[in-house]
This record gives C-alpha cells, sequence and structure tokens, in this order.
C-alpha cells in the first residue's frame, strides 16, 4: 500500500510526528484537531448506540498493583479478577477491567469511586477540540438526569478512529430493570455547552447537539455487546497510530501484522469493546473462535470464510483468503493471556484475495453460540467466575449479524488536521474557511486525496472535502419566526477565572455597525443598575443606558467586532467565569439616516421598534437585523459563531 506525500504535506508531517510524540499519559492529549481517514459507518451523523457499559469500575480505591492485596480488594468492590494459570505481568490491565483511583487521576485529571462507563458510538468522527463531559446528558429510570465528570476517546485513541467517546458519571447499579431499587440510564443526549459538539461528514464540520437515543441495560440477558455495523474497504495504513503513551495503539495495523497480505480491511464497529470474558483480550489469531464472514457466489450460494488462512473460492469471481485480525496490539510471536490488546469499538479483519470475490461479501456474523465463542462487554465475570464475588456481571453477547459495507469505490472516509489551531468558519454554516492549495496527501490504491487549505489569517489546515470558500451568507427568506438565541453563558464555568471566547462574525449590510456585549442577570436579559443596585427588565425606562454602562458593558480587548462588508473576521476575547452576556448592535446610517444610529438588543422590548431583531440559526450562532422596523427580516446582516475555552 503506497501513501503518496507532496511538499504540501511537511506541516502535516510535522504535526503529526510532534503530536505521536506525546508521553503525557492523559486522556486530553487527544483532543486535538486531528481526524485522518477516519471512517463514516452510515449516510447521517447520529448516535448509533450508547448502552450502559458497565458499573463501579472507575475509580478503584487502593487497587494499585497485581498482588493478592490488589485482587483481595477488586472482590470486596464487586470487580471480577482474572486467573492467569501459571502466566505473570506488571500490567493490572491483563487482571481487571477496572482501574483505580490513582489510574483515573493520572489519566483524567478528575478524583472518582467507583463510577460507571458508557460509550456513545457515533456514526461519524467528532472534532476532537469540541468534546466535553458538558456535552453530554443522561436520563435515569428515577428522573435524575446526569452530567458526566469524564468525556474521553480512550479507548478509542488513532487518528481514524475517534467516532466513540466514553462517558463516566453516577449512571445507575446493577439492579436489573423491573426490579427494586434498581436504578440505570434510559436515554443519553447531546446538548448545548460553551463549545457545542461536533462531528465531521463527507461534505465537513456539522452540529452532533441534540441528538437522544434509548440507552439498554448490560445485566440484562439479551443486550450484551454487538456489532452495529460492517465496513468492507482497501487497506490503508493511513490513519494508523496515536500519541505513543498509548503502547497498545502502536503498530497494530494490518500490514503491521499480515505485511503485503494486508490487501482489504472488514472494519467491525461495535456498540462496547469486546472480550472472551469482560478482561481477557481478542488475539489476532481469533478469527474463528469469534467472526463468521459469508461471500456470495454466482449461483448465490453462501459461501462461509470459516478458517483463516484459506483460500475461499467464490464460484465466477475468484478466491477470497481471511488472514486474521488486527487493529489490537502488537504482533507477537505467540499469544498467551498475558496480551493485552486496546479494547476499544473496532475489530479489523484483514482479508487478502481476487477483488471481484471480495466484492461479494454480504455479511458478518458473531455467532456466540455452538462452536464460536461469545463476547462480554469489559466488566464481565472473567475466566475465573467462582471465585467472584456477588456481581452480577455484565451478560454475554447473543447471535446476530450486520450486512457489509462494500466501501471499496466509495471511500466515505474524512480527514480533516488543523496544524496551526482553530481557523475562520463561515459564521452561519459553520464550514472552514480557506483556498485549496492542492493535493498534499493521496492513496495510490484508493484514490483518496487530503488538500492542503490556506484560511483569511493565513492559517493552514488539511481537509479531504472542500471547504468554503464564501466569506458571507446572504440569505434571502423571510424569516417570519425568530428563535431565542444562546448567549455567551459562562455561568456554570469557575467564577473569577478567565475564559476565551472565540469565533467568526461577518457582515452583509450596507450600514456600518459594531457589535459588542453586556452582563445580563438572567435569560430574560434583566440588568443591574449600578447606582440603584436595582434590577432594570428591557421592557423598563432606563435599560438602555445601564445595560451599556461602565459597570455591565464587557470592555475586554477585541470584545467590540465590526467589519467591512461582505467580509468575515476571527475574533477573540476575554470574560470572566460566572457571567452571562448578551450582544447588541449599534448601527450606523450614515447620511441615509442623517447621522442616526439604532441600537438593537435580543430581546423585543428593549428596541425601539418592539421587534426582534435577533434569531438563533444553530448552536451558538447569532444572526442580526440591522434595519428599524424588520428590514427584509433576513437575520443575515450580522451572522456570530461562537464557542468559549
Amino acid at each position: 500500500m503506497t501513501i503518496e506525500y507532496t511538499s504540501l504535506a511537511d506541516q502535516l508531517i510535522a504535526y503529526l510526528a510532534n503530536d505521536r510524540s506525546n508521553t503525557s499519559g492523559k486522556s486530553s492529549s487527544l483532543n486535538t484537531s486531528i481526524l485522518l481517514n477516519a471512517d463514516l459507518f452510515g449516510k447521517e451523523g447520529t448516535i448509533i448506540t450508547a448502552n450502559y457499559g458497565f458499573e463501579g469500575y472507575m475509580g478503584i480505591p487502593g487497587m494499585t498493583g497485581t498482588d493478592q492485596a490488589s485482587q483481595d480488594i477488586a472482590f470486596a468492590n464487586n470487580v471480577s479478577w482474572q486467573d492467569l494459570g501459571g502466566n505473570t505481568t506488571m500490567n493490572q490491565r491483563a487482571y481487571t477491567s477496572a482501574i483505580s483511583t490513582d489510574t483515573v487521576q493520572a489519566t483524567y485529571d478528575v478524583d472518582i469511586e467507583k463510577l460507571d462507563n458508557i460509550p456513545v458510538v457515533f456514526s461519524f468522527p467528532l472534532l476532537p477540540t469540541t468534546v466535553n463531559p458538558t456535552d453530554f446528558r443522561i436520563t435515569r429510570n428515577d428522573g435524575v438526569v446526569v452530567t458526566p465528570v469524564i468525556a474521553s476517546f480512550l479507548p478509542n485513541a488513532e487518528y481514524n478512529e475517534r467516532q466513540t467517546v466514553v462517558i463516566t458519571g453516577e449512571f445507575g447499579n446493577r439492579g436489573i430493570p423491573g426490579t427494586e431499587g434498581a436504578i440505570y440510564p434510559v436515554s443519553v443526549s447531546t446538548v448545548l455547552d460553551s463549545t457545542p459538539l461536533e462531528m465531521i461528514g463527507e461534505d465537513g464540520l456539522m452540529s452532533a447537539v441534540g441528538i437522544t437515543v434509548d440507552s439498554q441495560n448490560p445485566y440484562v440477558v439479551g443486550n450484551g455487546p454487538k456489532m452495529v455495523t460492517a465496513k468492507l474497504n482497501r487497506f490503508s495504513d493511513l490513519g494508523e497510530g496515536a500519541p505513543l503513551w498509548l503502547v497498545t495503539n502502536q503498530n497494530n495495523s494490518g500490514s503491521d501484522l499480515y505485511g503485503e497480505q494486508a490487501l482489504f480491511r472488514l472494519r467491525i464497529y461495535t456498540s462496547a469493546g469486546f472480550s472472551p470474558d469482560g478482561i481477557a483480550s481478542i488475539l489476532p489469531t481469533d478469527y474463528q473462535k469469534f467472526f463468521l464472514v459469508k461471500a456470495e457466489d454466482s449461483s448465490g450460494n453462501i459461501i462461509e470464510l470459516v478458517e483463516t488462512g484459506v483460500d475461499y473460492e467464490i464460484s465466477g469471481f475468484g478466491s477470497i483468503r481471511v488472514e486474521g485480525l488486527a487493529d489490537l496490539s502488537l504482533a507477537q510471536p505467540t499469544y498467551d493471556n498475558t496480551y493485552i490488546e486496546d479494547h476499544d469499538n473496532y475489530y479489523d479483519i484483514i482479508l487478502s484475495g481476487d477483488e471481484e470475490a471480495i466484492n461479494q461479501i454480504k455479511t458478518v456474523e458473531l455467532p456466540s453460540s455452538g462452536d464460536y465463542s461469545v463476547v462480554y462487554n469489559p466488566g464481565g465475570p472473567g475466566n475465573n467466575p467462582s471465585s467472584n464475588p456477588e456481581g452480577p456481571f455484565t451478560v454475554p453477547s447473543t447471535p446476530h449479524q450486520v450486512n457489509v459495507d462494500n466501501d471499496i469505490n466509495r471511500v466515505s472516509n474524512v480527514s480533516y488536521v488543523e496544524v496551526d489551531g482553530a481557523v475562520m468558519r463561515n459564521p452561519y454554516t459553520g464550514q472552514p474557511i480557506g483556498e485549496n492549495m492542492g493535493v498534499a496527501v493521496k492513496d495510490l490504491a484508493s484514490g483518496y486525496e487530503i488538500y492542503q487549505y490556506l484560511d483569511p489569517d493565513g492559517k493552514v489546515f488539511y481537509a479531504s472535502f472542500s471547504v468554503s470558500t464564501d466569506l458571507v451568507t446572504d440569505l434571502t427568506d423571510e424569516l417570519t419566526s425568530p428563535t431565542p438565541i444562546n448567549f455567551i453563558d459562562a455561568r456554570e464555568l469557575t467564577q473569577g477565572e478567565s475564559f476565551t471566547v472565540s469565533g467568526s462574525y461577518s457582515r452583509e449590510a450596507a450600514f456600518n455597525s459594531e457589535m459588542g456585549f453586556y452582563r445580563i442577570l438572567n435569560e430574560s436579559g434583566a440588568v443591574l443598575d449600578p447606582l440603584t443596585g436595582t434590577e432594570i427588565n428591557p421592557t423598563e425606562a432606563g435599560y438602555v443606558e445601564v445595560a451599556l454602562s461602565e459597570s455591565n458593558r464587557l470592555s475586554t480587548s477585541g470584545s467590540t467586532l465590526a467589519a467591512e462588508n461582505f467580509t468575515t473576521k476571527s475574533f477573540a476575547f476575554s470574560i470572566f467565569g460566572g457571567e452571562l452576556y448578551a450582544p447588541f448592535l449599534k448601527v450606523d446610517f450614515g447620511d441615509f439616516g442623517n447621522g442616526s444610529e439604532e441600537i438593537y438588543f435580543p430581546f423585543a422590548g428593549a428596541n425601539s421598534d418592539k421587534l426582534d431583531h435577533v434569531t438563533n440559526f444553530g448552536a451558538n450562532v447569532i444572526g442580526f437585523e440591522d434595519l428599524n422596523g424588520g428590514g427584509d427580516r433576513d437575520f443575515d446582516d450580522i451572522i456570530l459563531r461562537f464557542s468559549i475555552t
């Protein structure tokens, strides 16, 4: 497999090399703007599953080793422990799928004990810089709504794998639904926060806010881990790898394990990490223990690819050979129960053979019965359940199969890398703005290309899709029902700590204007009068003067925004946590208005014409109409997109 890099890829290669050198051991090191050859698992961006993963395994106090004392602590906390027989290793992951409080603190920078996990499985990769715990809300059967304390790509860490986020919090117990005292998640939603969650599809960036999916319980028979989809394509090393501290994510690709025989990849995408017993790893040699791929010959007969290393004749098309599994961990001469794979949501079945025959692959099955073994979520019983504490533990898989999505000739993958930091975006569409400088990377086998772009501020970024060339958006439809906007809301951020508001601002209007921001007390727009200490609402006299008074108007550097007509500008300014700010727009009508000006607020009662002049165009996207009386009501005269970091 040959990946061709032009000179335009130099900055990309250097940026990736720097990221690969990270040895911090921190989950946060994955929240960089790097997506490289990441799969799209479906036609639409959505959550496929967000099932309750397991309870009480995140943060076991004192379980710091692999000795008898740590096993005793595990059992005391209702955690299973593996019997390695005569084998030993210093890596605790071979003994248990739980992790200690020390490991949680070192990896995630939070202090927690015995919390729970949910893998949120998206169809499209997420923009890593937008992923935060506050993006998610979990609704439990008792009506409690929970915000997680952790949202991490771990263990889905490679540059082509960032479609799944694992969230951690107090989601429930192990009670079976319908029994007294059982607490469990019933749904998972993505919600608006200060940095709205985004995903990337074939046409670029898109909002991932506002999705809700039911959550299944892993302690109920039939709710074991599942394959959610399977995607067949030509094998490519592009996007393999992660920061160096993630040892199991290094050199584990199809070509690392099978060399030039890695011609095709059938990537299995799962609802959770698979394990033979909830602790042990699946081995590269385990294909025929768990999976069964089926192809169809020219007569309509189903050919089962049962074993590795066997050439299966697909009549009329040629032959197929299953080489084995990949995307686990390093290749080894032999494997035993001390082998530790990455336990993520991806398992690659590596294939060789004739392309016409490969195209005849139709389904992949997880038989989970008869001669085939079951798989468990992490949190399963381990290989010695008779010695376990009370449990219960996660249930095994049940037989199922999925259709194979043949992507050999379509290549529905995306790449997006910002090497100079966040680039200028079209405020309305949210797409990056840039000039295409040419092809930087090309996969010669599939024809897949990544281009270098230069944004208006001179920042370099790379994308596999066409980005926006429009600096402003000219809307033509009249908006009859403006919707309330998202304010700059830092109320849940640390009081008194400085945060940065950044984004892009465009003008498509004849009249000069400037936008500023002022402190409000609530979402109804009340402001505090510094002279009397009373609250003044938008409909009350004196509101304009108090709102724009020195004590309420935001005056930090860069917080007054202006742009020439038909231009877009990037901006950044500071605010303090604990505050809530609203925008206002001051419009100068110049000679047309005899030197008059007008100030518009996002509250109709404060405007001179008592009309709405502001609307919501999406998560943290604000549109202004600048003419008194409503103008053409397209609300595109000024458009602002912002996030808080």
